[in-house]
């Protein structure tokens, strides 16, 4: 068995100090066996932020793994941004903009979304690469098949239910199909500051371009695989949404996941779900709190993980 946390876009620099300390006390009393941040630790990229965000790191007890987001490339200094963007993720936070782990349960993936530049106005935007999709296909192929595979980016691979039109990042369906073909079985993603699942339609990877094969439906003994969007852990820059993370349990190759949400004091549970099991992604209770022996309505396949959303997306 293997306990994870997910978190993502800390923002420090624009943080809420209270929401941090309880997060990193909550984080070293569960003591996940790993922590995986997904990007923007930092909101202007500043020494100083990145400074803050260290040493928040160096805190938890658990073993972290990393990926930057758009928001760890510096704003003010262009020639860095241009020639050498990850500069102070490297000296602060970690050498390797793309990671990957690997034990004897998981295999990880790191994938980074951020760019330094795109040709319009807003560069907040992500994309992922022909070169970074092949680089991962190599790396999913050399992995052991037992091994429960996760990919994490910072942009998110697919909208929101209640919010379909969202820019998701640039060449998401390729990369969806690379993952669903290579046995993928989580992408983790944050970015939106707004927690959702989505299972992947299996037709994804049926697309001629990824695959010869017309077939839309996914093999029996195939999982879905999973798209998991977190919320920011402990940013102010709120979305309609308060500040949450998940708790990702995964064991005898099955994942569950549930929501901590911050409601003004602690971070308390909002939600479970059986990720392998494509009818709990489905419907939410008036409550907002999912388990699995509660949810009844089958045909969706996408769940909102916030009160509020639930009620919009289902």
């Amino acid at each position: 068995m293997r306990r994870i946390a997910h978190i993502s876009d800390l923002h420090f620099g624009r943080v809420d100090h209270g929401v941090v300390e309880s997060l990193r006390d909550e984080l070293n009393r569960h003591l996940p066996d790993l922590v995986i941040i997904s990007g923007d630790f930092t909101q202007r990229a500043k020494r100083s932020e990145y400074m803050e965000a260290r040493a928040f790191v160096d805190s938890l007890k658990a073993p972290w793994f990393a990926v930057p987001g758009n928001h760890d490339i510096t704003f003010h200094h262009l020639y860095q941004r241009f020639f050498d963007p990850w500069r102070r993720y490297r000296r602060f936070i970690h050498h390797e903009v793309e990671p990957v782990f690997q034990d004897e349960e998981l295999f990880i993936v790191g994938i980074n979304t951020a760019r330094r530049m795109f040709l319009e106005l807003d560069w907040s935007h992500g994309r992922i690469s022909g070169d970074q999709i092949a680089r991962v296909e190599r790396q999913l192929s050399e992995a052991p098949s037992h091994l429960f595979k996760i990919v994490v980016g910072h942009h998110p691979f697919l909208p929101p239910p209640y919010a379909p039109a969202t820019r998701v990042v640039g060449h998401a369906d390729r990369a969806l199909a690379s993952f669903e073909r290579h046995g993928v079985r989580l992408a983790l993603a944050g970015h939106l500051h707004r927690g959702y699942l989505r299972v992947v339609d299996p037709a994804i990877s049926s697309e001629p371009a990824a695959a010869p094969s017309r077939d839309r439906d996914r093999a029996p003994d195939r999982p879905p695989l999973v798209v998991v969007q977190t919320a920011s852990a402990t940013s102010t820059r709120l979305r309609d949404e308060p500040n949450a993370y998940q708790r990702i349990c995964i064991e005898n190759g099955k994942a569950v996941i549930s929501s901590r949400v911050w409601d003004g004091q602690s971070f308390v549970e909002m939600m479970e779900v059986n990720a392998d099991e494509e009818k709990n992604l489905a419907a939410g209770t008036p409550e907002g709190t999912l388990r699995p022996e509660t949810i009844e309505t089958a045909g969706s396949e996408d769940l909102a993980l916030s009160p509020e959303n639930a009620e919009r997306g289902a």
